[in-house]
């Protein structure tokens, strides 16, 4: 495999060098998740976690974690350990330099050939162009390698056990890798069924007809199955997994089809780390954007889809129709990939595009694809190997299987160079508003629908470096220019909600300076919802007032449920200086402590600013 570079905004370390753990406290960066651990449980309280350091963790480090009363399963080749322990021992550990940080396990959400046709997949293979040599990794349910239009692609078929779900004494030697190719039945999707349809996408060869065939079919297939949960210690151990393979197991591109909810940006998060570690390594990530979205509401987006070296990808149908369901990021955002900073706080200064948004956006509406002869979501299919279902799920390995063409078609190409190809070659995306299309937003789906085979016709030009850098210049001069006002800066405040809201229970004021010449705020909230069920009834409200305490805009819900909450608010009778954003809860009900199950309500507050200025 090549090995492929990639300019990253935020660096984490990933090198197998010994670390002394510290004996007194030491000055570290703000403990993110250990934060939200104490904010959620007692001290007694048991938590299954991830520690994290600054290189891959040494038997003294673990020693030194066990001593203080945790179980502890370090990486091999992450800078992260499996922990559980009493809420008191995972305090310690931060606070004595035996740990950087401490996140709590979480369970994420599964973000479930006209489609390839679509992406312009059908010329490409009649180049020649089918994805040959070429590998990818799924991080999903599994897949079910016993069905024919997969059958002969997938070269590697794991099941990976973490210990703290066995209840086996956890260290790095005993996670339970269970070969599932080298069995007679190779299916590693036993109830979920969602991973096969996944590879389905990308590779199938059509065996079974014609019409049943992938982005790249003939392209090998890596999967690793995590469970149906798909907790995010299971992640690390999947990612952590392949990092210790010769050569990545020859993987180009990985797909993941599964995030959680919206929350500030942190680069120090687990999957943070383990994607960029598999990036530096050379591989191509995608992730699904998110299925929580609405034609309004902000703030959406997956939360491991917004790191700014990997690919997310929003859904439309294969006519360039954005799916209803498709999560959104912001519409005002100049972000940065930077740590979140003390009190969950960080300000952006200078005009360009930010990080939460999809990048591109791909078919993910009604896509059949293949189905698990065992699982239940989509599937089974006892007699029939093909189903259809919608979400980013479906959407991302479009993308997926897209970059395995592109690094097919050129060798040479980063992983930057990947994504800049799709986005810069990027269609327009639309909605439906009576009855007409209209072009939708950069942060509903990015720089648009992905094309293929304008994008092989890029990256194979004699030119081709030269030109992807125009290309994508000039996309991003356009989609700049689209945004009709100039964003001169954003505040980001992020807080863990209480469990309940009611009528005001959850109050707090947030300030920030507006100067004279702003002549408008974008005011954001993102919180705790029942979108999940379909049923609006939480509500969060954001009050502005100016420098002199008049009451300038408030913010208005987002329809169905969906957790956020705008306005927008003209400065013309405004006076500038320190201006006030009272957040109110008015009712919800958030889950801090489901570890152990799906989150369904959300944990975090996440107020967003961002002061404006018309474009000239």
């Amino acid at each position: 495999m090549k090995l492929r570079s990639i300019a990253l905004v935020s660096a984490v370390t990933v090198a197998a060098a010994a670390v002394t753990v510290a004996s007194v406290p030491r000055k570290v960066a703000p403990a993110i998740g250990l934060s939200r651990i104490v904010n959620a449980f007692q001290p007694d309280d048991v938590v299954r976690g991830i520690a994290t350091f600054d290189a891959v963790p040494t038997r003294d480090q673990a020693s030194a974690l066990r001593r203080l009363g945790m179980r502890v399963q370090p990486m091999k080749r992450l800078p992260l350990a499996l922990v559980v322990g009493p809420v008191a021992a995972l305090k310690a550990a931060v606070a004595t330099g035996g740990a950087n940080d401490v996140y709590a396990d979480e369970r994420n959400e599964l973000h479930d050939t006209a489609s390839t046709a679509s992406i312009g997949g059908a010329a490409i293979r009649a180049k020649g162009l089918t994805g040959k040599g070429m590998t990818v990794g799924i991080v999903d349910s599994g897949c079910d390698a016993t069905q024919p239009d997969i059958a002969d692609h997938v070269v590697h078929n794991v099941k990976l056990v973490s210990p703290e779900y066995v209840n086996l004494p956890p260290d790095s030697s005993n996670t339970i890798v269970v070969p599932v190719h080298e069995l007679p039945f190779s299916n590693s999707d036993l109830t979920a069924g969602h991973g096969t349809h996944v590879a389905g996408i990308i590779a199938a060869d059509g065996t079974t007809g014609p019409e049943h065939v992938g982005v790249a079919p003939d392209a090998e297939l890596v999967c690793m199955a995590i469970g149906e949960g798909i907790f995010t210690t299971a992640v690390v151990t999947a990612y952590d997994y392949l990092l210790d393979q010769p050569d990545l197991l020859g993987v180009d591109v990985i797909n993941n089809s599964w995030g959680n909810s919206f929350y500030m940006f942190d680069p120090r998060h687990p999957v943070h780390v383990a994607t960029r570690a598999i990036t530096v390594a050379g591989a191509v990530v995608v992730f699904a954007a998110g299925n929580a979205g609405d034609s309004n509401a902000e703030m959406s987006l997956n939360l491991f889809s917004a790191a700014p070296w990997v690919i997310s990808v929003a859904a439309a149908t294969v006519d360039r129709v954005r799916g209803s369901f498709s999560s959104n990021g912001l519409q005002f955002d100049n972000a940065r990939g930077f740590s979140i900073g003390e009190g969950g706080y960080k300000a952006f200064r200078k005009y360009h595009l930010g990080i939460y948004h999809p990048d591109v956006t791909a078919p993910g509406v009604d896509i059949s694809s293949t189905c698990s002869t065992s699982g239940v979501a989509p599937g089974p299919c006892l007699g029939d190997t093909n189903i259809s279902a919608s979400g980013t799920s479906m959407a991302a390995p479009h993308v997926t299987g897209a970059a395995v063409i592109l690094l097919q078609a050129n060798p040479a190409l980063t992983t930057d160079q990947v994504r800049n190809a799709l986005q810069a070659t990027a269609r327009p995306v639309f909605a439906e508003v009576d009855g007409k299309k209209q072009r939708v937003a950069f942060w509903q789906a990015g720089y648009g629908a992905i094309d293929l085979a304008a994008a092989v016709d890029l990256v194979t030009r004699p030119d081709w470096e030269d030109a992807l850098v125009r290309a994508q210049r000039a996309a991003d001069r356009r989609v700049l220019r689209s945004f009709g006002h100039r964003v001169e800066r954003t505040d980001m405040w992020t807080y863990d909600a209480p469990r309940i809201a009611l009528e005001g229970s959850d109050a707090r004021i947030f300030r920030a300076g507006v100067p004279a010449g702003t002549t408008h705020l974008k005011v954001t909230l993102a919180h705790p919802s029942l979108y999940a069920v379909q049923s609006n009834g939480m509500e969060y409200s954001v009050t502005v007032r100016d420098a002199a305490g008049k009451v300038v805009g408030e913010t208005t819900e987002a329809a169905a449920g969906h957790g956020t909450s705008s306005v927008f608010v003209a400065l013309t009778d405004a006076t500038f200086g320190v201006f006030e954003f009272e957040v109110v809860g008015v009712m919800a009900v958030s889950d801090p402590d489901s570890i152990d199950s799906e989150s369904l309500l959300g944990r975090a507050v996440v107020l967003h600013v961002a002061q404006l200025k018309p474009l000239r």
